[in-house]
């Protein structure tokens, strides 16, 4: 009797697991759509607003509290304004005896960015300057 009820016990696990198995099988075939807002354009009208003003007029500068909100701040693309350039090498320029500082952006795809000073200064480890 003992014997009996372990076979039927593992025979129960091997069909729970393969029950499962084709439930799952089934829902992970099933597509997932999902919609999205896309902005297009240029300009900073088609930019996003990240910041809303959160002030409402009162009653008497309203038609009874429908006036909309006013975007404060637009968003900027992340690829435009000013990055953190860090020291990639240095060298003398032999042809022009300068010092030759090759930084390298912070931004990704961004190709090097070279300058030149007098050979008696050393080059700043980091410093900021302006994405391609």
């Amino acid at each position: 009797m003992h014997l009996m009820n372990g076979c039927s016990m593992k025979n129960f696990i091997v069909v729970t697991f393969f029950v499962a198995t084709l439930v799952l099988g089934t829902v992970s075939d099933t597509p997932v759509l999902a919609a999205a807002k896309t902005y297009s354009g240029s300009g900073e009208s088609a930019a996003h607003c990240s910041l809303w003003s959160s002030d409402r007029l009162r009653w008497p500068q309203t038609s009874v509290g429908r006036e909309k909100q006013e975007c404060r701040r637009r968003a900027v693309q992340p690829t435009s304004g000013v990055i953190q350039c860090r020291l990639r090498t240095s060298y003398i320029d032999e042809e022009t005896g300068e010092r030759m500082c090759i930084y390298q952006r912070g931004a990704t795809g961004q190709g090097d960015m070279t300058t030149s000073m007098s050979k008696e200064f050393s080059c700043e480890r980091s410093i900021s300057c302006n994405q391609e």
